[in-house]
């Protein structure tokens, strides 16, 4: 058979983009795969003018580090003060930091134990294994395999319930899974979405097969083995390492003013765990080498591997989600690990099972949450520089730029409660095609250009960051993926949750009822010209005015006032002030008849005409704002 000759230029223009296109893509990580020879002699000293230098700049009162390598822990160091009145420093081998969503590692670990055991089928429906029951909203059931990747589907929930300050406790784990039951929004497996949920239902799922609490459960199978002696999932900490707990401090007027302990015992197994540098360490070493410290077995080898192996991907080229690890690319190094992140502490860790390499690093600070992720991206920096081969724009970008424009929204959101309304203050995902022939992304972190490598992915200009988008059935690109964030898929942002429909409207409706309630001031003589209906009219108008702009001043009152305590409960001036939107929605709508009836009685000139059909269609407006919203609050009252 004769196999044809062919030059690029008799391929099609679409298949040549996508061969060159691959190339770039492929070339840079070949090299950064294979284990390299890197000495730490001086990680001492990089480490300490690093962290030196972040909380410098950043105000940061205390940090903990810890690396391993090669089965050794290489580094452990603690900076700053564990306690201020006592000026007692942080010591990485006894000092405990909350480690937030780092929890769920640990959480993870107990599900792979009981799975290897044959007690937990990771496909198997979550009910069986529940003494209540996820609804059916959906033919597929949920499994822990969805849970493990944050694929189930899921909508977010926290406010008035997720955190609690000690001495105030939550309620139980089983109670809490029961009662703040989030809604299905997607089919279990088609979208990432992270949920602190779904991880606190698989930790009573431990709790439940196992016969033990879930605090104990770990305590005995992984703390224990592994001698994590400073480390707990109970809230409060127990006698025996309280002393130990690194305070939570926030800078008021010039000082640290200590803050209360964080309590998350509700969703304890999501989040809830303190634990040392050292600990960490001991934790990271474990998995490194398949399961295994110092003869001590938390997991079977194979199921330590299958643990780490991909199980999920939005897009394959991008990172995914490993059995409860999320995957990480740094400098063309796969890493897998989680962060966390509770008010006062902010907290990395990351795998490199290539170089055998674990890094921790958790922060006590008020002040920022991106240093713990500067750290580490740093550390690889200087330990594994990389240099990206620099990217040309493709020249006829401009004809398909069009197709990711526009605005794109998180899949982790509420939709079915009033906590919808948190989306308000998210701009989300912004995406602009430039005259350079990139696309502008701006959002959730600073603005960046984007490069297109591949059919639909994007890569930094500047950086090694990858985009995705995926098109729909009719082609129309209407799901966004972030590299680095494999557990948090975007969506196309509906209609009324647009800038245009969520603050242009809402403000120009603010204004014109400001002017009403102004006009009420220094018209008031001008009322007693006017007929019975016409009277009725401008009250109206005025009391739906009033409503509106009560509301909106209370909802500013009540978010600076109380900001983040509203996540451990609703104070009664968020109850009360629900009381507003409904009032105002009725008013519109007793306005719209008013209006009605005098347009029909030929009352109103043709000035009045147009102010009030402003002012009625401003007050329907609004109310179909607080539908969208679901800030119409008979349900939340209560």
């Amino acid at each position: 058979m004769q196999i044809a000759d062919f030059t690029v230029s008799t391929l099609p223009a679409r298949a040549c983009r996508a061969v060159l296109m691959g190339l770039m893509l492929l070339t840079p990580a070949v090299s950064a795969n294979a284990q390299q020879d890197v000495s730490f002699e001086d990680i001492e000293s990089y480490i300490d003018g690093t962290v030196e230098a972040q909380r410098a700049v950043l105000e940061i009162p205390a940090v903990t580090v810890s690396v391993v390598h090669q089965g050794q822990l290489i580094f452990s160091k603690g900076y700053g003060i564990a306690d201020n009145d006592a000026d007692k420093p942080v010591n990485a081998e006894t000092s405990l930091f909350r480690i937030g969503s780092i929890s769920k590692l640990f959480t993870w670990t107990a599900v792979m134990q009981l799975h290897e055991q044959g007690k937990l089928d990771l496909d198997a429906d979550v009910n069986q294994y529940l003494d209540f029951r996820i609804p059916d909203t959906f033919e597929q059931p949920i499994t822990l395999r969805h849970i493990l990747t944050h694929t189930a589907g899921f909508e977010d929930g926290a406010l008035g319930y997720l955190i609690q300050y000690y001495p105030n406790k939550g309620i139980a784990l089983e109670q809490a899974m029961q009662k703040y039951m989030p809604a299905r929004l997607n089919p279990p497996g088609k979208v990432s979405s992270y949920s602190n949920y779904a991880t606190a239902l698989a930790g009573l799922i431990v709790q439940r097969v196992s016969g033990e609490p879930f605090s104990e459960y770990v305590q005995r199978h992984i703390f224990e083995p592994l001698a994590m002696h400073n480390s707990s999932f109970e809230e409060p900490l127990p006698e025996t390492i309280r002393a130990n707990m690194v305070k939570g401090y926030i800078r008021e007027q010039g000082v640290l003013s200590e803050q209360p302990f964080e309590m998350i015992d509700s969703f304890s197994p999501a989040g809830a765990m303190s634990s040392s540098a050292n600990d960490m360490a001991r934790f990271m070493l474990a998995h490194l080498n398949n399961g295994v410290l110092d003869g001590q077995r938390i997991l079977q080898a194979d199921t330590a591997q299958l643990m780490h192996s991909p199980l999920f991907h939005g897009d394959e080229r991008l990172s995914g989600m490993a059995y409860g690890f999320y995957e990480e690319h740094i400098n063309g190094h796969r890493l897998i690990g989680h962060g966390g992140d509770t008010m006062q502490f902010h907290s990395n860790l990351l795998l490199d099972e290539e170089q055998q390499l674990g890094i921790f690093v958790s922060y006590m600070t008020t002040t920022d949450s991106q240093a713990r992720g500067a750290f580490i991206e740093q550390f690889y920096d200087h330990y594994f520089p990389y240099q990206d081969e620099k990217l040309t724009a493709p020249a006829d970008f401009a004809e398909r730029a069009g197709q990711y424009a526009g605005s794109y929204i998180f899949w982790r959101r509420n939709d079915s409660t009033i906590e919808k309304a948190m989306g308000l203050l998210s701009g989300g995902v912004s995406v602009t095609p430039t005259a350079d022939n990139t696309l502008l992304v701006d959002g959730p972190f600073d603005a960046r250009q984007y490069v297109e490598i591949d059919d639909n992915l994007f890569r930094q200009v500047d950086g090694d960051e990858l985009i995705a988008f995926v098109p729909d059935e009719q082609g129309q690109m209407t799901t966004m993926y972030y590299d680095s964030l494999p557990f948090m898929s975007l969506q196309r942002t509906p209609l009324l949750a647009t800038t245009p429909f969520k603050v242009l409207l809402p403000l120009l409706s603010l204004l014109l009822f400001v002017h009403v309630l102004i006009s009420w001031c220094y018209k008031r003589k001008h009322y007693k010209t006017l007929s019975g209906s016409q009277r009725w009219l401008r009250r109206s108008a005025q009391l739906t005015s009033l409503a509106n702009v009560t509301f909106v001043v209370l909802t500013s009152v009540i978010l600076i006032s109380y900001g983040e305590a509203l996540f451990t409960g609703f104070p009664w001036l968020f109850k009360a002030n629900l009381i507003f939107p409904i009032i105002a929605s009725l008013l519109a709508l007793l306005t719209l008849v008013l209006l009605v009836k005098s347009l029909v009685a030929g009352e109103l000139s043709w000035g009045r005409k147009i102010y009030y059909g402003l002012v009625t269609l401003a007050g329907l407006y609004m109310l179909l704002f607080y539908y969208y919203w679901n800030i119409l609050g008979w349900n939340y009252i209560a």
